[in-house]
């Protein structure tokens, strides 16, 4: 329950949360009082229900804890003002992966994206990480659902895909123009020894094939020291 209405970008129905679970009316009910009770579901006068700020302090400590975000904190930070780009560290959460931490330069409004998950087959940083993983682990995640086109420019097959993962296997960091989000780009690079990988974000209008080269030299600098100072 938890899991759908963190998912949500709106406030969900008790309808559609029936639907979804396929849980009795009176059980459903049950678990719904309780959460709200407890601060994890805020309840809607019109019967809808969304996440509480309670659910934040997990995610929260979870941050908190990781070992890889604090060590790659400084290293975001001097790459985002370096590139004067958003600057995002993505770990795998199967089927798709999720941003962890991220830096925004000023001319940014959108925000942190920090727990916002992604497609890992449309986006830079998840090819970057699949790219890393053997053919089997790949297969048995895009089994796991998912496989969608999110725009026009989206991967369309798995053969099409397994092509772009030899493809960024081989330069070293991952390439994806509109793939995901319409009108941006992305350049990705994988953190050694890890399933995360740090990825930048640029508008499609200043994002040519020079300008990813140059931001994948500094992407692959940063990844490369991260994985170093997790291993010492």
């Amino acid at each position: 329950m938890l899991e759908r209405l963190s998912a949500a970008t709106d406030r969900v129905t008790f309808e559609s949360l029936l639907r979804q679970l396929g849980l009795p009316e009176g059980v459903l009910r049950g678990r719904l009082r309780k959460l709200v009770d407890r601060g994890w579901v805020v309840a809607e006068p019109d019967d809808s229900y969304a996440i509480g700020v309670v659910a934040l302090r997990p995610g929260s400590a979870y941050l908190l804890a990781d070992r890889t975000v604090r060590l790659a904190a400084p290293l975001l930070t001097q790459l985002r003002d370096r590139l004067d780009e958003t600057v995002r560290l993505v770990r795998l959460d199967p089927p798709g992966v999720v941003c962890i931490a991220s830096r925004e330069p000023a001319q940014d409004t959108a925000g942190s994206a920090v727990g916002r998950r992604m497609p890992a087959h449309a986006s830079a940083s998840g090819k970057a990480i699949l790219a890393e993983l053997t053919r089997e682990r790949v297969v048995a995640l895009l089994d796991l659902g998912g496989f969608e086109a999110h725009t026009s420019e989206s991967v369309a097959d798995r053969a099409a895909l397994f092509e772009e993962l030899a493809e960024t296997r081989a330069r070293g960091w991952a390439y994806e123009r509109g793939q995901f989000q319409p009108g941006v780009g992305c350049v990705a690079a994988a953190v050694p020894g890890t399933i995360d990988a740090i990825s930048v974000g640029v508008p499609l209008a200043r994002l040519t094939d020079e300008h990813a080269v140059e931001i994948a030299a500094n992407l692959v600098r940063t990844t490369e020291e991260l994985g170093e100072a997790l291993r010492r």
